[in-house]
This record gives C-alpha cells, structure tokens and sequence, in this order.
C-alpha cells in the first residue's frame, strides 16, 4: 500500500454524533452498549485526530480515521464518515471489552463513569497489552483506588523520537485532559 502525502482530515465533531447514535448497536461482550461519554470521546477524538487517508503513526502502523489501526485501516483510499465512525465504535468496543473483563468482572462492579471515561481514553491511546504492563496504575485499579489510580494518568507523556525517550507536548494536554475527566466523579 502507498501512503499519501496529501491530508485528507475529518470533522471529530461530526463521527463522534455517529458514534452516539451507533453506540447502541455496538455491543461489548457483555451485552453492554457502548459506555463512553461524549466528553470522553472529544478527548480522544481531538487527541488522535481524524483523517480520512491512510497514514502512517508515530510507531510505523498504517492509522486511517480515529487512530484505527486495525482491520481495513488502508484498505480505502478516502474512507466516509460512517466507516470512520465504524471503525472508531469498533475499537472503543475493544477498549470496553479489555475494561469490562480485566477489571470490573475481577473487581464485582463497574468502575465509576468518569474513571471509566479517563481510563478507557487512556487505553484506547496505548492499547490494553501495555496498558498491562503498568504495575502501579493496576494495582490501584484492581482495589478500586480510584483517586489514585487517575492521578498515574500524568506519568504517561512519553514517546520515542529519533530513537530518545522525549516528553511529547500533546500527551502532556491529554493526559491532563483524561486526569481530569478521571478523577471528575471520584475526587
């Protein structure tokens, strides 16, 4: 596949009304529509960025739409705003999912809404198997810490740029923005 140079964005505003009004239909395993916010889905919609051409991300992945980087991203040379929100609904189903089966079922109940929004934005931007791999946020997680658990939100602000570890600028604004929203409810 060849990627493009010429930017072909979207409007977040506009897929995240599909997302809303799709939210119904996409299901996670537990039979529960989607949970996300609006308020969550402007955070990830805005930090991600939404592009109708395929790309290639910071880490080398083809990315079309909503940061998808799953099955059918590049596979349309200029996708619509209804496979864009798709897309997009699908993969918050898996970040709903991965919430759903790895904490709530272990933990007995739902995480609060807003640490559900705060947390799920953060899953979505570094997947579920790294997300994993932070000890000390899933421990915090796993006994319901709530307050603390949002509060390691703003540790995660750093990307790999010409082989360094550098603090990138745009994670700094969303992990504050999901911090927040976190600990919106629980604080």
């Amino acid at each position: 596949m060849s990627i493009k140079n010429k930017v072909q964005k979207c409007a977040v505003g506009m897929i995240i009304g599909i997302v809303l009004a799709l939210g119904v239909q996409y299901k996670s395993d537990s039979g529960a529509p989607l949970r996300f916010s609006q308020a969550s889905l402007e955070i990830q919609g805005n930090a991600e960025g939404c592009r109708r051409d395929p790309y290639l991300c910071p880490v080398g992945k083809v990315t079309q739409g909503i940061g998808h980087t799953g099955p059918g991203a590049g596979s349309v040379t200029v996708a619509s705003d209804q496979q864009i929100a798709a897309w997009w609904a699908e993969d918050l189903r898996d970040t709903q999912n991965f919430i759903e089966q790895k904490y709530e079922k272990k933990l007995g109940r739902q995480w609060p809404q807003s640490v559900f929004d705060g947390m799920g934005s953060f899953i979505f931007n570094v997947g579920g198997a790294k997300f994993s791999s932070y000890p000390t946020v899933n421990a915090f997680l796993r006994r319901g810490d709530w307050v603390s658990a949002c509060k390691q939100i703003k540790r995660f602000i750093y990307g790999r740029v010409n082989g360094k570890m550098v603090i990138l600028p745009g994670l700094v604004d969303r992990r504050q923005k999901e911090m927040a929203l976190c600990l919106r409810d629980v604080a």
